[in-house]
Parts: C-alpha cells; sequence; structure tokens
C-alpha cells in the first residue's frame, strides 16, 4: 500500500509565531493548515499559497492589500482575517492567517440533507450569510465567490462567509491574465462577470440567489458538460421559480429569487442589506420559524475536526470573456454605510425649459413659440406704443425664466446664483443626508428648472450631514425589549434574530447586535440581533468496566461536562478508585452541564464484636448481626443444649469484610 508523503510544512514554524500543526485542506493554489499562534496562544487556520503564486512580486502585492481590506470587515457571521505573511526559511511561502471555525460546510450539510431544505430552514440559512455580505458591502467589499463551500456553519451554530479578499489577488494573477484563465465557481456566477469580467454588489446579490435556489430544489438552476456551456446559460437564461422543481414553495419566494437572479443587475436588489430587508418581509409575511443550523454528527469523546476556508479546492477555470471572480473594493456611499434614501431633488419640468443652443425645437415648443410671439405682436400694435411693446417684451422675459441648478452648491454660492438670475432667498432649511456633503445644496422649492418669475422667492434645503447615532447595549434583554430600545435610538431591524449557542447568556435573552453596541452608525442602519439558544446539547459519554474516575472525568472534559463526584460508597464488586455509577447513565445535556458520579471505596471491613463464653446463644446472634455479619450456631458439642457460648470462629477482635459468617459453637 502506497502512503502519502509527509508535509514538509506541518512542524514548522511560519515568521517564528505560527506552528504548523495539521494539514487540513489542499487545492491548487493553496493549502489550509491548523495551526497554533504562540504569540497570543490560540489556534488558527494558515492558508499557505502555492509557489508558483508565491514566486510573483505582483501578487504578493495584491495578496497584502486585499488581506489587510478583509482584516477590516468585523462581523460575527465573516471568518475573521487576523494577519498575513512571508516565510522565507526554507522556500517562499506566502500565507494567511484566519480564524478556525470548527464544524463543515453548506455544502457538506447539503450532501448530508441529501437535497433540498424546507423554506424556513433554508431562508434561516440565508440570513446571516446576507447580513454577512452586508456588513462587507457597506464597508465596500465585493465577495465575487459565494458558494455553498464558502459558508461554514460551526459547531456552535453560527454561520460564517469565508475567502473575503482573497478572489481578487488569485484572480488578478498575471499569469491567469496572460492565459484567459478566470477563477470562480461558475454555477454561481452572475451574467455580467461573465460578459464583462466586472463585479458589483449586485453581483454577489445574484450568487446568493443561486445558493437559495439549491437549498429549497435541492440542486444549482443550470448544469452542463463543460464551464463555458453552464456560463453560456447563466447569460442566455432566466432562473426558473424553484416551485416549478419543488413543490410547495410559496409564491413570495418564488419572487424574490426571480428578482435576485435577474440577468439585469439593475432588476435586482441594490445590495445584500436590500436582499436581508426582503427576506425579513416574507419571513414576518408568511410567519415563518426560525430555525436553529442541525447539528453534526459526532462521537460523544472525541471533538469535532475543525473547518477552514480553502476556497480554490473547488474553483472551476474557464477561457477568457467569462468574469474574474475576485474580491474588489468597491467605492462607497454616504459614509460606507447604509441609511435612508437621499433627498429627491425635483427634476426639470418636461419640455418647460429653454432649449439648448443649436437643438432643434420639438413640434410642440414651436407651436408654443408662435403662440405667445402671436399674442404679443397683437398686443402691442393693439397698444400702438412702441413702450408699451417693450414693456411687454420685458415682461415676457422674465415671465419666461427658470430656476437654476444650484444642488451640491455651497449655501454662499446657491445663494450668489439665485440673486444674479434674479430671484430672492426664501427660508433656508437643514436636513440630514447620506449622500450630500454637508452644508451644501440638497434641493431648492421650487426645483431646479421650474419656470419662476424673476424677483420672486426660492427656499433651499442644506444638508447637515449623516445623522449618526450610537448603537445601544441590549445583552441580557429579551428580543423585545432589545427592538424596542433599538427603535427608540432610531435604528431598523434585520430579518427575526440570529440564534447563537451561548453558555453564558440564558437561551432566548438577546447575546448583542451587529453593528456592536457603543459603535457610531447612520440613523436608521438595519441591526441584527443575535439571541442565545443555549449551550449546545452533548452525549453523555457511556460508562465502561473497570474505569477510573481521572478516565471518566477526562471523557466528560473532552464533551465540556462536569463530574458531579458524591460521596464514594462501599462495593463487594468495584476496585477502590473505579466509578460505580453516573447519572443520568445516557442521553444529552446541555455543554457545561454536570453528571454525577460515585467511585467505590471497596468492600467494607468490620472487627467481630466480643463475645465471651458462657454468653446466651442469643445474645452472640444479636450482636453479629448489629455489625453486620451473619451468626451460624455449631451444636455439635451435647447437641447445645444450655445455648451457651463455648467458642466462635473467627475470633473476636479480628477485622472480616461485611456480611462475612462467623460460626458461633454452643454448649
Amino acid at each position: 500500500m502506497q502512503t502519502a508523503a509527509p508535509d514538509s510544512l506541518v512542524g514548522r514554524t511560519l515568521e517564528g509565531r505560527y506552528r504548523i500543526l495539521d494539514r487540513i485542506a489542499r487545492g491548487g493554489m493553496s493549502t489550509v493548515y491548523s495551526a497554533i499562534d504562540e504569540r497570543l496562544d490560540r489556534l488558527v487556520a494558515v492558508k499557505v499559497m502555492s509557489a508558483a503564486l508565491s514566486a510573483d512580486p505582483a501578487f504578493i502585492d495584491r495578496f497584502a492589500r486585499e488581506a489587510r481590506s478583509a482584516a477590516r470587515l468585523a462581523h460575527v457571521n465573516a471568518v475573521a482575517v487576523y494577519d498575513q505573511g512571508q516565510d522565507e526559511t526554507d522556500g517562499h511561502h506566502v500565507f494567511l492567517v484566519m480564524e478556525l471555525v470548527e464544524g463543515r460546510t453548506l455544502r457538506d450539510l447539503i450532501r448530508e440533507r441529501n437535497g433540498r431544505f424546507t423554506p424556513a430552514e433554508a431562508i434561516s440559512i440565508m440570513e446571516p450569510v446576507l447580513a454577512a455580505l452586508a456588513a462587507a458591502h457597506r464597508a465596500g467589499l465585493v465577495h465575487r465567490d459565494v458558494k455553498p463551500e464558502n459558508i461554514l456553519l460551526s459547531d456552535d451554530g453560527l454561520v460564517k462567509v469565508a475567502d473575503f479578499g482573497l478572489a481578487r489577488a488569485l484572480d488578478s494573477d498575471a499569469a491567469s491574465t496572460r492565459t484567459g484563465l478566470m477563477m470562480g465557481t461558475v454555477a454561481y456566477c452572475a451574467p455580467e462577470q461573465i460578459t464583462r469580467g466586472q463585479a458589483d454588489q449586485r453581483s454577489d446579490v445574484y450568487a446568493a440567489g443561486i445558493v437559495l435556489f439549491e437549498l429549497l430544489t435541492g440542486r444549482p438552476p443550470y448544469s452542463g458538460e463543460s464551464a463555458m456551456n453552464v456560463a453560456y446559460q447563466h447569460v442566455h437564461s432566466r432562473v426558473p421559480a424553484p416551485s416549478s422543481q419543488t413543490k410547495g414553495i410559496p409564491n413570495e419566494i418564488d419572487e424574490l429569487v426571480i428578482s435576485a437572479t435577474d440577468t439585469e443587475p439593475s432588476q435586482r436588489p441594490a445590495d445584500a442589506g436590500a436582499f436581508l430587508a426582503e427576506i425579513a418581509e416574507i419571513r414576518s409575511d408568511l410567519n415563518l420559524p426560525i430555525t436553529a443550523i442541525p447539528q453534526r454528527p459526532r462521537t460523544a469523546r472525541h471533538e469535532a475536526p475543525p473547518t477552514a476556508p480553502a476556497n480554490d479546492t473547488s474553483r472551476t477555470a474557464f477561457i477568457d470573456g467569462a468574469p474574474r471572480s475576485d474580491t474588489q473594493v468597491v467605492p462607497r456611499h454616504g459614509g460606507g454605510q447604509s441609511g435612508p434614501p437621499p433627498a429627491v431633488v425635483t427634476p426639470p419640468p418636461r419640455g418647460g425649459g429653454k432649449p439648448a443652443k443649436g437643438r432643434a425645437l420639438s413640434p410642440r415648443q414651436r407651436r408654443k413659440r408662435r403662440t405667445i410671439i402671436g399674442i404679443v405682436a397683437v398686443v402691442v400694435l393693439g397698444l400702438g406704443s412702441a413702450g408699451g411693446g417693450i414693456w411687454l417684451v420685458s415682461w415676457y422675459s422674465d415671465w419666461n425664466h427658470h430656476v437654476p441648478k444650484v444642488a451640491g452648491d455651497s449655501l454662499q454660492q446657491a445663494e450668489s446664483s439665485l440673486k444674479s438670475n434674479g430671484y430672492k432667498i426664501g427660508a433656508v432649511t437643514y436636513q440630514y443626508s447620506g449622500t450630500v456633503k454637508y452644508g451644501e445644496v440638497i434641493s431648492t422649492t421650487p426645483g431646479s428648472g421650474s419656470r419662476l418669475e424673476k424677483g420672486k422667492t426660492v427656499s433651499l434645503v442644506i444638508s447637515h450631514g449623516v445623522h449618526m447615532a450610537t448603537v445601544p447595549k441590549v445583552a441580557n434583554l429579551s428580543p423585545d425589549d432589545a427592538k424596542t430600545k433599538l427603535s427608540a435610538a432610531g435604528f431598523k431591524f434585520g430579518p427575526g434574530v440570529q440564534l447563537q449557542y451561548s453558555t453564558t447568556v440564558q437561551k432566548g435573552k438577546t447575546i448583542g447586535t451587529d453593528p456592536a453596541a457603543g459603535l457610531s452608525v447612520e440613523y436608521g442602519t438595519v441591526v441584527s440581533i443575535v439571541v442565545s439558544n443555549g449551550p449546545p446539547l452533548v452525549n453523555v459519554p457511556a460508562l465502561t468496566t473497570n474505569e477510573t474516575f481521572d478516565d471518566y472525568n477526562a471523557a466528560l472534559t473532552a464533551v465540556k461536562l462536569k463530574a458531579d463526584r458524591q460521596p464514594d460508597a462501599f462495593s463487594d464488586t468495584v476496585p477502590v478508585g473505579d466509578v460505580i455509577s453516573i447519572d443520568p447513565t445516557q442521553g444529552q445535556l446541555p455543554q457545561g452541564g454536570s453528571v454525577k458520579v460515585t467511585v467505590s471505596k471497596g468492600p467494607q471491613f468490620v472487627q467481630i464484636p466480643k463475645i465471651k463464653r458462657g454468653d446466651s446463644g442469643e445474645s452472640a446472634k444479636a450482636a453479629l448481626e448489629a455489625v453486620g455479619l451473619v451468626c451460624q450456631f455449631d451444636k455439635s458439642i451435647d447437641g447445645g443444649v444450655f445455648d451457651k457460648v463455648f467458642s466462635i470462629s473467627p475470633h473476636s477482635g479480628e477485622t472480616v469484610p461485611s456480611g462475612s459468617t462467623v460460626t458461633v459453637v454452643l454448649l
């Protein structure tokens, strides 16, 4: 039998800090290891890039920039990026240090379930995925590679999205560009990624919509013999309604999936936050329950193996003309945070303004001009006065004037422009805005381009900048009380709540929020509430024969249970120090719970009481039974007619096990 060659990095320490413990996953572009951060004494996942990539200086620069961008994303549903570095002790190794997640991927769960999920289950999985993507979109990050392999399900019930930032560094690799290859899982690629190689927040929405379709139906909408065949379907077909594949899916969810996977990006939800809000409405309308992530099957005495993101192990390459699946930084809007929609600036009335110089007049404008000129001519002729004609022409000029566009100008610039056009300045009011800078004009009344006679008043609305608010602390409150407190502070809510196992917060109480308490964010930001699902349940380890207390206590510790040692008991069958019994003997307990353990102190010994020759047989029997011994009479001497003690065996004062038989010879 041929064995795999040992991994040369296992046992090594990168940059004098990260000691490699074991290999978790391996792909064409990277290998993922579990490691110990010896400086902070914590377990981490280390993704080491391939030798070919590590030798490319341009890739190393991009890799470092993308790692810094990803490290700024702090969200409970996103795999945290801790560090990135290079080690040249034995070869050139470029690596990324991430949070080590114990659990499995969504792809693993799909395989375990062998197909589809209920609408409630699918929505409960997608909510934290979209919450992580929404936080990334607010920070100006686009994932570009959303798929089940990059969605991790931790053993404590959390959903985490992995590999923010890595796709861009990989897909911008010069070698890939020269050969015309593109990285990414084509089954989840948005059409614009395939046709133009471009991706924004709406591309992530499309991929999330495909994942939701797969959860509901058990498979992605498109399949084919090659990546090019699948890519062609993304561009030239429309994703069908999930109910056409699986019965019992409500129309509202059909419409949500169709909207999110529209081939035209402008017809999709604007970003993951908007997608999340639509899911919230559907959950409320359909009264869908929140369901926890199913626990992964595992043995009682062993911890679960860790899961680390290794998305390059499941990527598909296809020819140029297809999209590039990388994570890129996109411009922020309104300070990089979601908020209320920008104030509406009234557009110029259609056909109401003067035509641009050199532009042909429309038939309607020509008829209108002829009518006005005719009226003016008749009046002028009727008055018979040149002075009257001049007055009318001046009046027409004043009447046919329009409010200039001052949106985006400072107050001083706007006032100057309006006054130079013959208008007076009316009321100046201030309004919060996430899109217009502080002190600049948001809008005017009447609006820009409106016909307004000279000398009239124009009011101005000035931006007061972004309205900021501090997220209040809601830990240990009920979800309803938490929502009341958040609402009073001016925040909106994500869909339902996120469930998370906790050994410190009572089940049903709020653990915290995202964004976290104390952060200053834009007023009206959507806040997700994280609620405790109590400690996770673990199996009670079975008691084996001749198991010492220390051994059984170690088994309990391995599954995060405690031993509640009861007073030791005598046992004629269980050796000293071994466990006699446990309570409960089987089943499950919440993590951190206790199991009652009784330990043997061996058989009980007693001393034979003092019995004198001549004592009565009955008194001897009573004395022996009082200390737990069995009395047996021997009447072989004269038939024992006198009922007097002649001798006993064993003798008085000797120590024997409790329950032993003592022979009393009677005269």
